[in-house]
């Protein structure tokens, strides 16, 4: 144990004083080599080399790049305000209507970009225009927006599921399939939610749109909310594998965008791959950093020595998964979900499977609970995107966002309990 606090301790100091994740799990791994054989001078610098170079050469993370630049040509291209009127035609005419769209339209959105920060980024700034100018509070405005913006990392395609799969070594369709039921539940809870304030503060009912009206909005929206159709298909068809998916999909909305829809230009073309580029990069590191941390987890065996702890006091998978769920929400707070994804996969995995816990049903959890910590203090990495594109001061979107916490957190207890919502669809769909 000595072993794992130095490594978790160390690692959380690098963090919060600043150095970047991949760099900071090379250190803390170095760190422990370092002090069990005695000295700087006897860490096997070759072995660390080795290992990050072993960690960034998988082919199913080819998938992070393609679906990183999916998002961003969504957001460029004009695509979120076509669905966001495919969303209006549909519920708008409800009691708080922009509001159910704003949850709508991020589930549409979800199936494209599988980003939480590229919807609050993309989508958020439509959402929150159109409700502000229906009468709707800024602050509740931008609370929807970032809940709902949860849902994208959720709903496959998912580049959170990508790196579980990856990482579990469990299949990224299975995950795929398995956070259908949950992502579409989160939407429905969180619109339960948004109906309950919108009677309380009597927001406005705007008018039904007609056959006519959303036969149109359909037609302007179909073809980029085919994207998830074709990968889903696409993948329970055996036509491709999710990494795969990820290549067909950006090559389609390539075309949409390009030759359809006409509204990138090349030099905005040029900036979107070199951005995309940039955050690849940056997720590679992480990986790199995560493969030398996990080689570490294992040369020691701390998970072994973990399990073997709990195992002397824990029997009930059950507990054990509300003490992960425990661990996993502070760790999210503090922690983005994506290295906070590389740095618990390894050391948890092995853990739920001594216990017979199916690692998709534990695996979905863990990300649902990741998505609660982007919108929670103190990290909260789509309230400080959301506040910052609605102009609203950080502490009263939290605020506004507190009664979301209601649905987030009720979903998060129905996954941990009934595993079925999850493994259901593929059991069902792949087996």
């Amino acid at each position: 144990m000595i072993i794992f606090a130095t490594l978790f301790g160390s690692l959380l100091l690098f963090i919060f004083i600043g150095v970047p994740v991949g760099f900071s799990m090379i250190g803390a791994s170095t760190l422990v080599l370092a002090i069990s054989r005695g000295g700087l001078e006897s860490v096997p610098f070759d072995m660390i080399a080795q290992r990050t170079l072993y960690g960034v050469n998988n082919f199913t993370l080819l998938a992070i790049p393609a679906f990183l630049l999916i998002g961003r040509l969504m957001n460029a291209s004009g695509i979120s305000d076509r669905v966001f009127d495919v969303a209006r035609s549909m519920v708008g005419h409800m009691r708080g209507g922009l509001g159910h769209v704003n949850v709508l339209s991020s589930m549409l959105f979800a199936g494209m970009s599988g980003s939480a920060v590229a919807d609050a980024g993309g989508l958020g700034p439509v959402q929150m225009r159109a409700m502000e100018k229906d009468g709707y509070d800024r602050g509740f405005s931008a609370a929807v927006t970032a809940s709902s913006a949860t849902i994208g990392p959720i709903i496959p395609p998912s580049i959170p599921a990508v790196i579980y799969g990856a990482l579990a070594g469990v299949s990224i369709a299975d995950v795929f399939l398995g956070s259908i039921v949950p992502g579409l539940l989160m939407g429905l809870g969180m619109m339960a939610l948004v109906a309950y304030i919108s009677a309380k503060r009597q927001y406005p009912i705007a008018r039904r749109a007609s056959a006519a009206e959303i036969g149109r909005a359909l037609t302007r929206g179909i073809l980029p909310m085919l994207s998830p159709v074709i990968i889903i298909v696409g993948i329970l068809s055996g036509l491709f594998t999710p990494t795969e998916a990820s290549a067909v999909a950006l090559v389609y909305t390539l075309v949409i965008a390009l030759a359809v829809y006409r509204t990138v230009s090349g030099s905005e073309l040029w900036r979107i791959f070199r951005e995309t580029a940039v955050d690849t990069a940056a997720l590679l590191l992480i990986i790199a950093g995560s493969a030398i941390y996990s080689w570490v987890l294992a040369r020691y065996q701390v998970t072994s020595d973990i399990t073997a702890f709990l195992s002397a006091n824990i029997d009930n998978p059950l507990i054990l998964l509300l003490l992960l769920n425990l661990f996993i929400l502070v760790i999210g707070c503090f922690i983005d979900s994506v290295p906070a994804l590389f740095l618990l996969t390894p050391l948890l995995t092995p853990l739920i499977q001594q216990y017979g816990i199916d690692p998709v049903h534990f695996g979905v959890m863990m990300i649902f609970n990741l998505m609660i910590g982007l919108v929670t203090p103190p990290v909260g990495t789509v309230l400080f995107t959301v506040a910052r594109v609605a102009d609203i001061p950080f502490g009263s979107l939290v605020r506004e966002v507190l009664p979301f916490y209601i649905p987030l957190f009720g979903m998060l207890l129905a996954i941990t309990f009934l595993p079925w919502l999850v493994t259901l669809v593929p059991q069902l769909l792949l087996h």
